[in-house]
Formats: C-alpha cells, sequence, structure tokens
C-alpha cells in the first residue's frame, strides 16, 4: 500500500496518542518531554566575555481539581507540560484529590488563606462560592480577550453566572438523555421509545418492562412484586437536589424548581407535586424501579441488565464499551409533556479564586484549560465531555455506540436540534438544601410512607426562609 493508504487521520493520531501513554501527548502537540537538567555553562574567559545572561522571572502558580487516578491525571499533568512549554515564565504545581475529598478541602483552604490560583467548580456549588465572593468574576478578562460565551453551549453561562458575573468558565458538558435496553424490550415484545414519548407513555413503558420470575409484566393481575426479575426504570433522585436531571422532568410539566429571581421555590406548585408523585408511586406502588435494597449488590442496575431503562448521559456509552456489556440498547429524549421536551446538560468549570496572588496569569492558564486543541483531546476518550461548541463532534465515538447518540448527546448542544437545552442554575447554600429535602422526603422515596404534598410544604417553607436570608 502507498504512503497514502498509510495516513492516520488527525482523530486516529491523537487518539493513538492517547493510548500511548503521556509523553505522547506532548510530542504529539509539537513539544518534547522536559530535558533532564545539564550542567551550568561556564563563563568565556577574558575581558571581553558577555555577561551572564540573567535568569528568567519565573511565576509559580497552583492548579487544584478533582481527577481519578490513571488516564485523568495524567492527562492534566500532560496539559501542565505542554503549557509550561509554551509559557517558560510560569510554573504550576498540581494538586489532585478524590472528587469527595475536594469539596471538603477547598472551603477548608479557603477560609483559611490557603488559596489555589486555579481551582475546579461544579455547577451545584458555584453560586455558593460566588455568593460568598470567593471567586472572581471572570467576564472583565473574557471581554479583554475576545472570549465569547456564544463559542461555548450557551446554557452552560445559566449555571456558571448570576446578575452579570462569570463565576467559572466552562470546562466541559454532559446532555442527558434516556437510554433503553432494545433486547429486554424486544423480549418483552414493547415498541422501543418514540423520540417524541410522553410522561405517560414513559410510566407505561416501565410498568410493562417490570417482570416477575415467570415473566408476567407489572401491569397484569397475575405480577408477583415479592420475585422481580427485572425493572422497568433505574432510580434517580426526582429533587433539585442531586443532579440538574429532574429539571427536564418537572419543566416537561410546565413547572420549574424556583421563579426567576430565586426568591422562592416552586415545588408546592401541580407540575412538582404531580412529578414527585409520580416517582414515588412507579417505586412504591408500580413496582416499576427498584429500592435500594433491590438493587444493592447488583453493581451499575443499567449495564448489569436488572434496569430496562436509565436516565443517563455519554458516559453510559463509554462504561457500557468498557463492560463489553452483552445487550444492544440505544438513547432517546427525555419524555415531554404540556410544557414541551428538554435536553438537561451538567457541566464543571474553571475558577480563579478572588484571593488568587496571580489573577492574570491565572486567567492565561483557565483559557489554555479550555483552548480548541485541549477541548479535542479531551472529547477524543470519549468519556469527558467538553464545553466548546467547535470541539462538540469529538466526544462521537467511532465504534459502538447507540444509533442515535448525536441526536441526543451532540445535536442539541450545537444547536442543532429543536429540543431546548437547559442547565440547571443551583441557587448558593445547596447543601442546606440537600438536608431539608432528605429530611422530608426520603421516608417517602424508600416507601415508609408520608404525604407528598405535606414533604413539599415543609421544605418550601425551610429553603423560602433561606433564599430570604441570603
Amino acid at each position: 500500500m502507498g504512503r497514502e493508504g498509510n495516513r492516520m487521520t488527525r482523530r486516529q493520531w491523537l487518539r493513538a496518542m492517547a493510548m500511548a501513554g503521556g509523553a505522547a501527548l506532548v510530542a504529539a502537540w509539537g513539544g518534547t518531554t522536559p530535558p533532564a537538567a545539564q550542567p551550568a555553562a561556564q563563563p568565556a574567559q577574558g575581558s571581553d566575555a558577555a555577561p551572564p545572561a540573567q535568569p528568567q522571572a519565573v511565576t509559580r502558580l497552583s492548579f487544584m481539581t478533582p481527577a481519578a487516578l490513571g488516564l485523568e491525571r495524567t492527562m492534566y499533568e500532560n496539559f501542565v507540560l505542554k503549557f509550561q512549554e509554551e509559557n517558560p515564565d510560569i510554573r504550576i504545581d498540581i494538586s489532585f484529590e478524590a472528587w469527595g475529598d475536594y469539596h471538603t478541602k477547598l472551603p477548608t483552604m479557603l477560609a483559611g488563606g490557603v488559596v489555589p490560583d486555579v481551582i475546579h467548580q461544579h455547577m451545584s456549588v458555584v453560586q455558593d462560592y460566588g455568593h460568598k465572593n470567593a471567586l472572581l468574576d471572570l467576564s472583565p478578562f473574557m471581554q479583554s480577550d475576545g472570549v465569547k460565551s456564544e463559542d461555548y453551549i450557551p446554557a452552560l453561562f445559566n449555571a456558571f453566572s448570576d446578575q452579570g458575573k462569570v463565576f467559572a468558565l466552562p470546562k466541559d458538558s454532559a446532555a442527558w438523555g434516556v437510554y433503553y435496553n432494545k433486547t429486554m424490550f424486544d423480549e418483552a415484545g414493547v415498541a422501543y421509545p418514540s423520540n417524541d414519548w410522553t410522561l405517560d407513555d414513559f410510566q407505561a413503558i416501565a410498568l410493562e418492562l417490570t417482570r416477575d420470575e415467570d415473566g408476567n409484566p407489572a401491569s397484569s393481575p397475575r405480577f408477583d412484586a415479592s420475585r422481580i426479575k427485572q425493572w422497568g426504570f433505574t432510580w434517580m433522585e426526582p429533587t433539585p437536589t442531586a443532579s440538574e436531571n429532574a429539571e427536564g422532568f418537572v419543566k416537561a410539566r410546565g413547572g420549574n424548581w424556583y421563579n426567576a429571581g430565586y426568591s422562592e421555590t416552586l415545588i408546592h406548585e401541580p407540575a412538582a407535586i404531580e412529578h414527585f408523585k409520580m416517582f414515588a408511586d412507579m417505586r412504591c406502588g408500580q413496582n416499576s424501579i427498584p429500592t435500594p435494597a433491590q438493587a444493592t449488590g447488583q453493581g451499575d442496575p443499567f449495564r448489569s441488565g436488572l434496569t430496562a431503562m436509565i436516565v443517563g448521559f455519554h458516559t453510559v456509552n463509554f462504561f457500557s464499551v468498557q463492560e463489553n456489556v452483552r445487550f444492544d440498547y440505544d438513547v432517546t429524549y427525555m419524555p415531554s409533556g404540556p410544557g414541551g421536551q428538554f435536553v438537561p446538560v451538567r457541566a464543571r468549570g474553571w475558577a480563579i479564586p478572588s484571593q488568587a496572588k496571580n489573577p492574570e496569569i491565572s486567567w492565561r492558564f483557565v483559557k489554555y484549560l479550555t483552548s480548541l486543541d485541549v477541548q479535542r483531546y479531551i472529547g477524543l476518550q470519549t468519556r469527558w465531555g467538553v464545553s466548546l461548541r467547535e470541539a462538540i463532534d469529538t466526544i462521537i465515538p467511532e465504534g459502538r455506540k447507540p444509533e442515535q447518540f448525536a441526536m441526543v448527546h451532540t445535536d442539541p448542544l450545537k444547536g442543532v436540534s429543536d429540543r431546548e437545552v437547559i442547565a440547571f442554575k443551583f441557587p448558593p447554600q445547596q447543601s442546606r438544601i440537600r438536608e431539608f429535602y432528605a429530611a422530608e422526603f426520603d421516608g417517602i422515596w424508600t416507601c415508609g410512607g408520608g404525604s407528598v404534598e405535606t414533604a413539599a410544604a415543609n421544605v418550601k417553607a425551610q429553603v423560602d426562609e433561606l433564599l430570604g436570608s441570603l
């Protein structure tokens, strides 16, 4: 075969570099691994000798982020090497933390005056840090350097901004949809969900896909709830606490979690009450969602074949491929309702603490971490999402993937879908809000009884009082 036949595409080449390890990433961009230190040259002898060159002043930045062991940490280490190669006046000290440890350690450090220069912010906590004036407003930097929000997924800035201030630059994204086990549907003789399916369809399909050991669906009078073999849907937290995905359900009913000014929560309104009741009934009345006890020790309920459907984003496919699941699957939009049909999106971002010692240099690093080359490389791993619209298609896997992967996970984020992309803006004090919901709703979600209306009214009173104190 000639030289043309052996030529790799840019996508194939970058993926090969990722597999080859960290040093290959630096080389792939035209750099090299840092050379070993060389002995200092001796000055020339004689009166004509040039004076020794003055060492270049170096600024040190501290960079703190949660990251998993393995590829994720190696990837960011090599991003730092490349940045330092292009900016020899800057040296970056990286501090990696486990996910849970990071969210415990960061506030303690900031309160104690030990302030990193660049930090990670999840959309669920960024408003809390911003409200406490712990983060710099990045909008002046963006305006000065021509960084435009429209170059990113626009909805993300709703989550990371408040009153004209941008608290973090989005670093990634993940569009939520509903994955379904086609093999399980085929065996049950149930039609796949349509792309415009409704909330009623969703509930009915989950009921029909729930089967006992004799193959009876939960819709049958012969169904034995004490001998369930498979469930129709995987549990997801219905409240605005653990994830942004529940907003897709409540907005489909025409509701919302908060009013426009975030001065009160709207969970007492019919849309939210109906939403809560649907999930409580699916788990505790219709048995179409497993309880915690029923799902314990089963691994991921969807990938292990325990449930027929799950709300998830592109990582469902990534881990299904990694585990070589033995069934066929696809993905569709979250269900529609009288309020419309939505694509919730999650994101994390890079932020600069307000007490950072070198904010201008910190901004240079933040801008680099969200640059097109870095975003494309991250996207090609197909595990993590991206935030730049120009790089979104890089997350589409070349191998196994759902037929409708692009329709759900990339097209809406590029603005080429008629489904509305939404990014939930978590309010400040989200940790306390989670406690309010847990105290009132945990008994309902675990089938211990209780009134949804009473729980919602109690949570509303506490949340509204909290919002009024901010």
